[in-house]
């Protein structure tokens, strides 16, 4: 749990700079642009000026929460504009949703490099201890509950913009309040944004009725590729760079298809390997590994083992090798806590 002291320390950061700059992780999801998106309302209410930027394009059915596109990293700006473009006359970095250099892919080298304060608000138990000063809750479900926690501390005003972004963010890092991270002070907290003015209706259907029929092929594909293995216990789904060219679909159309080999009543591991092409720098095939447990696997070691992270319960790592050998890491690792 947050601490009023640390929520203090944020605070005279706060009020020390003129002007931010914000990020979170790369491939972005709800909860990380939900409270990215409350927070800039946030500080432009403060009188703040906010520069927010992207390290992968936003998937679209998130696109409703901001007036105008955020700019991308690489993208829309060149890294040379982050050295010296309008981002270097930040006085303060608040980053949302991650605390490792690993999810910051290309960011992590101006972070390293510069001397800018660095404000973390994250969830993760995982951590480079990247922040001056850090909002760090492992207990939390969301990032964006401990914004909620913060603009209820501090007395910000909570306005219908932000009780629906905050919405977003809590209702998608729970998986629509069904993962075990759903507990009362979640609920409490969701019916609390409700009474503030978000429409869970209008919500649920702009982020889960939204969807690209690529996105559908996409689906239709990976579970025609649904492997089972430990008399059941875990499935395994592919996803090939050539399925991306076949169906029209983008990598950010694979956000939560996972879940869908979750339904099998015996599975209690999912993995979704997706091929990222070839590594330029060590001249190997990627595969970016996601992971899933209804609970008796710990798929945060396994992600661990690699490099990767996340929570106990859903955790990812990208991996360099072949299919079979990645397959073959993966599976047994996961046999490991199976038993």
């Amino acid at each position: 749990m947050v601490t009023e002291a640390d929520f203090n320390k944020a605070a005279a950061l706060i009020e020390r700079s003129q002007r931010v700059l914000m990020t979170c992780h790369t491939r972005p999801d709800g909860d990380a642009v939900g409270s990215m998106r409350a927070m800039m309302e946030v500080l432009g209410g403060l009188g703040k000026g906010v520069d927010p930027l992207l390290l992968s394009p936003l998937a679209d059915w998130y696109a409703f929460l901001f007036e105008t596109p955020l700019p991308v990293l690489t993208d829309d700006v060149s890294l040379e504009q982050l050295h010296n473009g309008r981002y270097d006359a930040c006085d303060l970095v608040l980053i949302i949703d991650t605390n490792s250099y690993v999810q910051l892919p290309e960011f992590d080298r101006w972070l390293r490099q510069n001397r800018t304060p660095v404000l973390v608000i994250d969830h993760h138990a995982t951590s480079d201890a990247l922040g001056d000063v850090e909002l760090i809750d492992a207990g939390a479900a969301a990032a964006g509950q401990i914004v909620f926690d913060w603009i209820r501390h501090a007395g910000w005003p909570l306005t219908p913009s932000i009780a629906e972004a905050l919405f977003v963010a809590l209702s998608t890092d729970s998986g629509w309040f069904k993962f075990s991270n759903a507990d009362a002070r979640l609920f409490r907290d969701a019916a609390a944004l409700i009474e503030a003015g978000a429409d869970p209706s209008a919500v649920y259907r702009r982020l889960y009725q939204n969807f690209s029929p690529a996105r559908m092929n996409l689906m239709a594909r990976m579970l025609q590729r649904l492997e089972l293995h430990c008399d059941g216990r875990v499935a395994l789904q592919v996803i090939r760079r050539s399925d991306f060219d076949e169906t029209g679909a983008t990598g950010r159309d694979t956000e939560n298809l996972i879940d869908e080999c979750q339904r099998i009543g015996s599975v209690e591991v999912a993995v979704l390997l997706v091929e990222l092409g070839e590594d330029p720098r060590r001249g190997q095939q990627g595969f970016r590994c996601s992971l899933r447990s209804k609970g008796g696997v710990d798929v945060r070691r396994i992600a661990q083992r690699w490099g990767g992270g996340g929570h106990r319960m859903a955790s990812g790592v990208n991996l360099q090798g072949d299919l079979d050998q990645i397959r073959s890491h993966i599976l047994q690792a996961i046999a490991e806590q199976l038993g």
